[in-house]
This record gives structure tokens, sequence and C-alpha cells, in this order.
């Protein structure tokens, strides 16, 4: 196995895990509280947990529950390899994989159904609601070098090049995105005002990706593969705008440049996505940014003046990705008519026979391509 290359896990987000089995030790009060995931463990919720980390913890919780379960399973691929890598991706309930060494009988199978919602603790659920997805376990038989798989924490997953590769063919592209550039990210450290640094770093990981594609020529997903991995860049600071940056592929737009630089005389600024040749900034808030009125108040400054210089900026909240087709048009309205008119959207980054009306798709494609 290689050697890990990962940013550790924050343990105030570990989950707590208890057997349940007539051999365990685990007292009633306790079994009380906490949410049964597979035979034998249950997971301890945080009391006082905001429902993001409830969503996280459950999510790594059920990732972790399925590599403990399951003792010929070698190692954790896809979305749960990414938890535990610490890759950030959009999806915060993501299906668990599992690679084992043959073909399964079954590989598809459905987890307890755990409602997260927006205030409260989590709880048991026999059906699906509106704070609640059914998740699924894929276990999936993959030709997996040594080098393909490291440890953290003590759990065997894929590295984070082949977990960007995986998560290529088999999760919705806008994820998929995400969690490809997060990988580069890590794998290359990139900084913003240096593109060149790690330049030879990103070349390799390039040429591994292209090998590897080369070696999986028949593999389902594989038009979707190319798309993502080719779109994928260091240079992106979070899921919001990779998400931002897969819809302007899906539509056609030309590729924006990342954290483009723009000098305004007094100052040196940083923008999320930019078109140069039509002077268009698109820029993904979320609500850390502006955790005081001084972040808020340089903001504005920082936006006066490089609209002063006759950019046109746009700003995107996470909150608009809920309606794609609405945020599209949004986008669009910024751009030059004769520039809209001459679109090619790229198909390979939809889920087959899904448009943008939609919205952001959550689980596996497997399960699509099993329909």
């Amino acid at each position: 196995m290689s050697s890990p290359l990962h940013q550790p896990l924050d343990r105030s987000l570990l989950p707590v895990l208890v057997r349940s089995g007539r051999s365990a030790r685990t007292g009633a009060g306790v079994l009380d509280s906490t949410l049964r995931l597979a035979p034998g463990i249950r997971w301890v919720p945080t009391p006082d947990a905001k429902r993001w980390q409830h969503r996280y913890t459950l999510a790594l919780a059920r990732a972790i529950t399925a590599q403990t379960a399951h003792r010929s399973a070698r190692c954790l691929t896809h979305t749960s390899a990414a938890l535990v890598l610490g890759l950030p991706m959009m999806t915060q309930e993501p299906d668990v994989y599992l690679a084992v060494p043959s073909t399964p009988k079954q590989v598809g199978m459905r987890l307890p159904l755990i409602s997260v919602p927006p205030s409260g603790p989590p709880r048991p659920n026999a059906h699906e609601d509106f704070y609640c997805r059914q998740i699924m376990l894929w276990r999936r038989q993959l030709d997996l070098s040594e080098e393909e798989v490291t440890v953290v924490g003590g759990v065997p997953v894929t590295t984070v090049l082949r977990t960007a590769f995986d998560c290529a063919f088999d999760e919705p592209a806008h994820n998929a995105l995400s969690i490809a550039d997060a990988a580069l990210r890590l794998y290359c450290r990139s900084q913003p005002g240096d593109r060149h640094a790690f330049a030879d770093a990103e070349e390799r990981a390039r040429d591994t990706w292209q090998e590897w594609l080369r070696r999986s020529p028949r593999r389902r997903g594989i038009a979707q593969a190319r798309a993502v991995l080719s779109a994928a860049t260091p240079l992106a600071d979070s899921p919001g705008e990779s998400v931002m940056r897969w819809l302007t592929l899906v539509l056609g737009v030309v590729p924006a440049q990342v954290q483009y630089r723009i000098d305004t005389g007094a100052n040196r600024w940083w923008v999320d996505l930019c078109w140069p040749d039509y002077r268009i900034v698109i820029e993904v808030d979320g609500r850390l940014k502006y955790s005081t009125r001084e972040d808020a108040w340089q903001e504005k400054l920082r936006q006066d003046s490089i609209q002063a210089m006759g950019w046109r900026l746009v700003r995107v909240t996470y909150g608009e990705f809920r309606d794609l087709r609405a945020l599209a048009d949004k986008v669009l309205a910024a751009f030059p008519a004769g520039a809209v008119a001459s679109l090619r959207p790229n198909r390979d980054l939809l889920w087959p026979g899904t448009s943008l009306e939609s919205g952001l798709r959550e689980g596996s494609m497997l399960g699509i391509r099993r329909r």
C-alpha cells in the first residue's frame, strides 16, 4: 500500500460507534440514544451537533461500519474513500462504496433509513421523507494495485487520485468534479498565487488518470469520466465553485479561468471564475465567507473596485443550486447574445435521461444503470 497523503480528519466529527450484540457490554441507556447502522453496530449522535455535522458524521459512520462489517472487503472507494481522505464534496449524504475481492451476488444493498431534520437529533425512519434519502451500499470488484490503496486512521481506502478516478465514472458529474478538484488540490498542494509551482505534480496526476482511462475502455460511464477528469483543476477552492464550473460546462460555455488575478491598481484580487475575453466574473458565496460585518464591508469594497474597472460580477449562493434552470438563465444573461447563441451543451456531464430541471441528483449512477 502507498504512503498516505491526506488531510487529517476533524476528530470532533469522527463517529462514535458501539457494539450492540449479545456479547457487547453496552448499557441499555446508551442504546436508547443510538441508531442502528448494521447488525451489531450502532451510531451515537452527538446531542448538540448541527445538522451538517450530523450528516457528515453519519456518512462517515456508514462508511466505517461497512468496512468493519464486511470482513472480506479490501477497502473503501469512491465517496466513502473521499470522506476518510478529507476530500470535500457537494453531496452531503453519499452512498457507501466497498471494493471486494470477487464479483458479489448482490451489488447494491439498502442501508437503514435515518432522517436528519433541520433541528433535533437524527431518528430512524420507516420510509423516505423530505429529510431522508435511501442510502445504498455498493460492493464492486475493482482491479486495484497495491499503490492505489492507502490507510488513513486505520481504515484502508483508495488513494486520492484513484478515488477521484472512480467517482468520475459512478458519481453524478457535479459531485465527481468537486472530488476531482479536491483530489488535485491535495495532490498538488496548489496555491492560487503560483500556478507553476505544482505544474509537475499536476502533470503526473493527469498522466496517471490517462493511463487508467486507457486501461478501462469498456467501463460504464467512461464518457463522463473523461469529461470530469479533463475539467478538474487544483485551483478550485470549494465544492460550490466546482459545481458552478460544472454548470457552465454543461451549458457549453467556454471553460472559465479559475482563481484569476485582477489588479485594480491599489489592490490585487483573485476571483473564483473568470472569462477575461468577456470581462465576466462569477463568485460563489457561502455563509462562512461573511462571518462578521467587517467581512461583508471588505467584500463590498472589493466588488466595487473590480466593477469600477469594467468587469461584470455575478454572485451565486449555494441556495441557488436548488433551481439549476433559473441559475443557468442568470449566468447566461451576463454573456453577449452572440456567445449564448453559439453554445454547445455538454451532455456527458449530465445524468443519462435528465436535464437541468432535474436538479442536482444524489446517489450513485450505478442505481440508474441497474433499472
